[in-house]
């Protein structure tokens, strides 16, 4: 099994090669940064982080320090929240604390077997994404009724609407209807997802 010393390592002894493969992710118009499964940075070409000030960009430092100047992992952070479960990637958008700015973010796992080892983490500036919501600033036609949607004059559930605009999602039960569809089973369910 790898583990970060070994990858870490295995960069550092083999260092000309990795700066060749590396060299190329300077030329992609986003961020990418390479991190170990300890959050430490392996390599980053800085894009769109330029809120970071030349001095904080220190490979090998943790990226919640480096991007936040923070002691310990950011609050909100997907990739604290992997803990070795096979997941392709998570993709989301969010608004920086930092800067204000809207960052589409992408982070897909580096697994060794059945173990995360590090994670590669792809990071866009969405301008288009602020134009999006400035432009369609328009309200959602809603049934007020059934609750469907008008989207182009058609009417649809929320599920296919949301599909439609290529998002996904899942369904589960809040505490309000859990205990009005299984009164009988609904305490002890909402005890064990406390725990």
């Amino acid at each position: 099994m790898l583990n970060s010393f070994k990858i870490s390592k295995n960069i550092i002894d083999n260092l000309d090669y990795f700066l060749e493969v590396f060299r190329f992710f300077d030329f992609i118009g986003y961020n990418i940064t390479v991190l170990d499964k300890d959050l430490k940075i392996i390599y980053s070409n800085w894009r769109d982080l330029d809120f970071v000030p030349e001095k904080n960009r220190i490979i090998g430092e943790k990226c919640y320090k480096v991007v936040r100047g923070l002691n310990d992992v950011c609050e909100d952070c997907w990739i604290d929240k992997f803990n070795n479960i096979y997941i392709k990637d998570v993709k989301f958008i969010k608004k920086s604390p930092v800067d204000g700015k809207f960052r589409d973010f992408t982070i897909i796992p580096i697994f060794d077997g059945d173990n995360i080892v590090g994670y590669v983490q792809l990071i866009k500036v969405c301008s288009e994404y602020v134009e999006y919501q400035k432009a369609n600033k328009e309200y959602i036609a809603l049934c007020s009724k059934c609750k469907k949607v008008r989207d182009k004059n058609e009417w649809m559930s929320f599920e296919n609407y949301f599909l439609r605009l290529g998002l996904t999602f899942s369904h589960g039960l809040c505490p309000d209807c859990l205990k009005d569809l299984y009164p009988d089973y609904a305490e002890e369910i909402l005890n064990r997802r406390k725990t």
